[in-house]
């Protein structure tokens, strides 16, 4: 049964029903109040139809299953690092002190469009995405089958074109002769590698000698980002970029983290003075460049790793003034 008062310039409804906790939440119009009270009287009507009375409730904030998430979900998955990044800047808005019952598809519309303002919208997308999946995870894993997922019902940004910046030959040149004067001997060598393979920098650092093949020239990736394990084949270049003299003397063929990889790349383009350059754009030109090269999409995606095509054509930027020689051999 469902009771609606004003109290405070607000109404104030409650759904009480036997053997379920208590709802309730404040609206600043009666018809919202009204509304929503229906929505959950209907949904309790159909939980009891299921025989889900007495089920497990969440009471807790978004910021605690957010630390849960953290400790229990988060040690199993590849993209670790990159998540608890995104969850840091997620704790640091008010939207977490929130009860995870009580929220709504408006209250995360209204945190969409404030951190529009501060960010991409990629990373909007991706923040969202990690929210979506935590009520999902508490929903169905922890046990809160009561909890509804407002990140259904919330619009994600359109995503801008995806990123068509190539490598120039100058600037490759002036890269690889920088990252030779780093004291870490590795950094021009996973530059290279990443140019001769299109692997993904997670991909490199996780490389092991146990997986390489030095003879057949292929590496095996049983970890990759869409969990299909695959070969890399290798050309000469890529070959010269590994340091075979270590081999035997650790696990990883390239004892780098994840965070200076980063920093060192960051240091030699700004060194240089070289704008909107990420590294994870030499996946990008080393697809390109297979293509130029002549490579049919197969091929490419035997490489790269891509199963779906129109992934892999955002990933592919033709020179123009490359395909000249191409239409000049046409009888």
């Amino acid at each position: 049964m469902a009771t609606i008062r004003k109290r405070n310039d607000k109404w104030q409804v409650q759904v009480r029903r036997k053997g379920f906790s208590p709802r309730s939440n404040s609206f600043e119009r009666k018809r919202d109040a009204e509304r929503w009270a229906a929505e959950q009287e209907k949904e309790l009507d159909g939980l009891a139809a299921r025989g889900l009375r007495n089920t497990l409730e969440c009471t807790e904030t978004i910021d605690t299953l957010l630390l849960r998430y953290c400790a229990e979900i988060l040690p199993r998955k590849r993209s670790a690092h990159r998540e608890l990044y995104m969850i840091s800047a997620i704790r640091r808005r008010p939207i977490v002190k929130a009860k995870a019952q009580a929220a709504t598809a408006r209250m995360f519309a209204d945190y969409r469009d404030a951190r529009l303002r501060e960010v991409r919208a990629a990373s909007v997308v991706r923040e969202l995405g990690v929210l979506h999946h935590l009520f999902e995870i508490a929903r169905v894993d922890w046990g809160y089958l009561l909890l509804p997922n407002p990140l259904r019902d919330v619009r994600r940004p359109k995503l801008p074109p995806g990123r068509a910046r190539r490598l120039s030959e100058v600037e490759e040149r002036a890269i690889l002769g920088a990252a030779g004067d780093l004291r870490n001997p590795y950094i021009g060598r996973i530059i290279k590698f990443a140019l001769a393979t299109g692997m993904r920098a997670g991909e490199i650092l996780n490389a092991r000698w146990s997986d390489l093949d030095v003879e057949a020239r292929v590496l095996f990736l049983p970890i990759t980002k869409n969990g299909k394990p695959r070969t890399v084949p290798l050309s000469k270049f890529a070959m010269d970029a590994i340091p075979i003299s270590e081999n035997g003397s650790g696990d990883l063929i390239y004892p780098v983290t994840y965070d200076a990889l980063v920093q060192a790349w960051k240091g030699i383009t700004v060194r240089l003075s070289i704008a909107d350059l990420r590294f994870h754009d030499l996946r990008h030109e080393a697809i390109s460049r297979l293509f130029e090269r002549g490579f049919q999409i197969p091929e490419v995606m035997l490489i790269s790793g891509h199963t779906d095509l129109r992934m892999l054509l955002r990933y592919t930027h033709l020179s123009a003034r490359k395909l000249v020689e191409k239409l000049d051999c046409e009888k």
